[in-house]
């Protein structure tokens, strides 16, 4: 045999014997992927859009229907998602919105200009607590299946009312009660119709909500990476902790406690996530008129000795570690629409009860006060059970501030489905200690609740009614540019924290963390990840495995190449040095 042949047969017996130590993936191999995410927050009350006010269920809700439009990751533009595209001129009040004529929904039908309208009055329903997105709106004209013309009044519209509001089939509401119906119907076939990347498919009371992949979503662009995901509620973060180092859940949102990280960094196969904040903690007092809690709380005197009588910054050290922010007021510290010129009220002991005692609220012989009229200042403050961190500033509050200018204060912990029936629709609490979510971008859902018509819907836990507050803010709803939007904000910002319906507490960074075991989660979303806010996680969130796997089948491909040119070169060598020979 020509010795050039030999070695081209033992070049390409070592390459071939190279290229079997790769494997190529089986293609029609088929795994079912499940992300697990815990929440460790307020428990959902509904999967109805147009009736829940948490923010896990508008999470869930985001991922099963689409609203006409998102925003982007920093809050500053609107992109595309049943709306493909659009105008809006707000010289006139007007927006033109074109639909994505490819939408369907889950059940074939295709998502209409009818879905839209339906979707936007129901919202606008004094019983909806979406009703504040949407009431700038005048009309609304369908001219065609794809095309939705909107007539408003404020430059706050391209703000709230193109992304709050998800959109539901009519062909499926308009036969239930909007009111009352809970979103989900195990006992109908299909149980859920939706038009989003994933439906809802299994659900079981104060336990999970599982969504699944639909494979028919519309925007092959967003297409999930995984199959399901499982929303799994717990009522403590220790125990959400314990599961993810477990195994039993691959991420947790919102947020963990402080004296947690340290477990969280000895988790070797965690990745821990800090991001910016959107959560605020604060007191909330029922000044409700009609309510039934201490009616001392009713007296404003009675509030800002209060206010005086918390060290806010030493507590937010003791609660937070340093991953809190003390705040004035009902925002954010770093959200756009927060007035900064606010500042906490000073922690004066001295001015506290000098506030008292002028208005004759008289220490008694036990060392409490009682009002004028004999009330004993003694209070009960709930707080969420799954919020240990709370609790222990609630007792704070209770014992080392509030004690010392002759207030009695009971701290009582119980689950959110407790302090929901407790505080509506009879305002039967005296202070409640809890949180509020916000959405990054505009003033709405910050402001809302303090309007008097939110006291019926189950955002008002305060029960805070101001006719000049709600003149002001509709003032904002017809504001004709953001600045003007922004300024009327401020004004706002300044009565509450004048009239003190609430005292805000602080602003935690979020601490969330997931499994090493996924990829591509981006954390720079005001809330994070799992904050109840990013619409994104579970479109692009994926299996390590299937990274590394492709990187891999990379190499492979990288390396046949380069083969293939070998054994091409050894062929056209050893041909030209038969012919030379001859």
């Amino acid at each position: 045999m020509n010795k050039g042949i030999r070695i081209f047969i033992a070049v390409t017996i070592a390459i071939f014997l190279l290229v079997g130590n790769f494997t190529i993936p089986n293609s029609k191999a088929s795994t079912t992927t499940t992300f697990i995410v815990g929440w460790g927050g307020t428990a959902f009350d509904t999967l109805n859009p147009f009736t829940t006010y948490t923010t896990i269920s508008l999470w869930i809700l985001a991922n099963v229907y689409d609203s006409l439009c998102v925003f982007s990751a920093n809050q500053t533009q609107l992109l595309p998602d049943l709306a493909k595209s659009w105008k809006i001129y707000n010289e006139n009040g007007t927006a033109i919105i074109h639909l994505n004529p490819d939408a369907k929904w889950s059940d074939g039908l295709p998502v209409t200009s009818q879905d839209v309208n339906y979707s936007y009055y129901l919202a606008s329903q004094s019983w909806s607590p979406a009703y504040p997105y949407v009431n700038m709106i005048t009309s609304i004209s369908t001219p065609d299946n794809y095309t939705v013309i909107f007539h408003y009044t404020g430059a706050i519209f391209q703000l709230v009312a193109l992304n709050n509001v998800y959109i539901v089939p009519y062909h499926i509401w308009k036969n239930v009660n909007a009111s009352t119906y809970f979103g989900y119907n195990s006992s109908s076939t299909p149980h859920f119709v939706g038009s989003g990347p994933f439906l809802i498919t299994d659900y079981k009371a104060n336990q999970y909500v599982k969504i699944s992949k639909n494979p028919n979503y519309f925007n092959k662009n967003r297409m999930p990476h995984i199959d399901s995901v499982i929303f799994q509620f717990f009522t403590s973060t220790a125990n959400m902790i314990s599961a993810l180092q477990a195994g039993q859940i691959d991420g947790f949102g919102p947020y963990a406690e402080p004296s947690q990280v340290g477990l969280i960094k000895n988790n070797t196969n965690a990745v821990l996530v800090t991001s910016p904040p959107n959560e605020y903690f604060y007191l909330s007092f029922n000044v409700y008129p009609s309510g039934h809690g201490n009616p001392t709380l009713k007296d404003i005197n009675v509030r800002l000795a209060l206010a005086h009588a918390i060290d806010l910054t030493n507590l937010t050290k003791l609660i937070w570690h340093g991953y809190g922010i003390p705040t004035a007021t009902v925002f954010t510290p770093t959200h756009p629409y927060a007035d900064k010129s606010l500042k906490p009220y000073s922690y004066n002991i001295t001015l506290a009860n000098q506030i008292l005692d002028s208005h004759g609220y008289k220490m008694g012989p036990n060392g409490y006060r009682v009002s004028p009229n004999g009330t004993p200042l003694k209070y009960t403050i709930i707080v969420p059970s799954s919020m240990p961190e709370e609790i222990n500033a609630a007792n704070i509050i209770a014992t080392n501030y509030w004690s010392k200018i002759g207030v009695q204060t009971t701290v009582q912990a119980m689950d959110t489905g407790t302090m929901s029936s407790i505080i509506w629709p009879d305002f039967n609490h005296d202070i409640d200690l809890w949180d509020w979510i916000l959405t990054p971008a505009d003033p709405v859902t910050a402001l809302s609740p303090f309007l008097s018509s939110q006291v019926e819907t189950g955002m008002s836990d305060s029960g805070y009614t101001n006719l000049s507050y709600d003149s002001l803010y509709n003032q904002m709803l017809n504001a004709t540019t953001l600045q003007e939007v922004k300024n009327i904000s401020y004004q706002l910002q300044v009565i509450l924290y004048n009239d003190l319906p609430y005292i805000p507490l602080y602003s935690p960074e979020p601490i969330q963390a997931y499994s090493k075991k996924w990829t591509n989660i981006s954390t720079d979303y005001p809330g994070g990840p799992f904050g109840g806010y990013d619409w994104r996680p579970f479109l692009t969130v994926e299996p390590l495995s299937n990274v590394t796997q492709g990187q891999n089948n990379t190499i492979l491909y990288i390396v046949t190449g380069i083969i293939v040119v070998i054994i091409i070169a050894a062929v056209a060598y050893i041909a030209v040095r038969g012919k030379k020979k001859k």
